[in-house]
């Protein structure tokens, strides 16, 4: 890799939570269409993917706020 193609560590925990965010879409998704999947095996999926969006969420509101300059 050249030194402008070197991942920093942000972006590969970035491409890791992405991975993972796919993951637990398509696992559930694939499991529901086989007709395999109950309740208690989604349940930690769905909270891992509603405490990910809370806090995706909250980080861009508050971006948001610090680039249009309300606080």
């Amino acid at each position: 890799m050249t030194e402008h193609q070197e991942t920093t560590p942000s972006t590969a925990k970035r491409w890791t939570l992405r991975g993972l965010a796919v993951s637990a879409l398509v696992v559930p998704l694939l499991a529901g269409l086989g007709g395999q999947a109950s309740a208690a095996e989604l349940t930690p999926i769905a909270e891992y993917l509603d405490e990910t969006i809370a806090s995706t969420s909250a980080s861009l509101v508050q971006a948001l706020a610090i680039l249009l300059g309300v606080s």
